[in-house]
């Protein structure tokens, strides 16, 4: 207490408007992914708290060839569930222009990384919905081109310290699914 609060104690009423302040609350707790073999990841929770990373699924030698996928699959139930997730919104790949093997098996993963994320909001009833990435982008830096490092530049700006390029998509992605939320 400062020598200001002892000599100018707060009115009762003061007191009682204070405590009838809520913090805000958002409707729903959001998950934005960027779906791939390193899924960046943000949560929107409902006290409007922001948390966000990027998680791996790259194959061990140990692996069996289902390992990823049971991985990613167990990651995201335990996510949904831990979270109470009302909606997810990821990077919708519109088109894979596929040259050379590892590009092909990229976009073999990421069919698989949807496919997995479809079936666990359907078996919560969870709201899902794809955003083309050059969306995100333009809504996030101002263009639909913007670079890896643009992106990551615009989330340190923003405030936030993401770990990698998929983080600050998924912070795109999150920001876009609340900007639609709130019109």
């Amino acid at each position: 207490m400062t020598l200001e609060d002892l000599a100018f104690p707060p009115r009762v009423a003061d007191l009682l408007s204070r405590a009838r302040e809520k913090p805000e609350v958002h409707a729903r707790n959001i998950l934005a992914l960027d779906l791939g073999t390193h899924t960046g990841w943000a949560i929107r929770r409902r006290d409007g708290t922001i948390a966000h990373g990027t998680e791996s699924f790259s194959p061990r030698k140990s692996w069996g060839p289902g390992q990823k996928w049971k991985r990613y699959r167990s990651w995201l139930l335990e996510l949904l569930n831990r979270e109470q997730i009302h909606a997810v919104t990821y990077e919708l790949v519109i088109r894979h222009e596929v040259h050379g093997k590892a590009l092909w098996d990229s976009a073999h993963a990421y069919g698989a990384f949807q496919a997995y994320t479809f079936e666990a909001c359907e078996s919560f009833n969870i709201v899902l919905e794809g955003v083309n990435l050059a969306t995100v982008k333009k809504h996030w830096t101002g263009s639909g081109r913007a670079k890896k490092p643009d992106m990551i530049a615009e989330a340190r700006r923003r405030g936030f310290r993401p770990d990698s390029d998929n983080s600050a998509d998924a912070l795109a992605i999150l920001h876009w699914a609340i900007s639609r939320e709130e019109s």
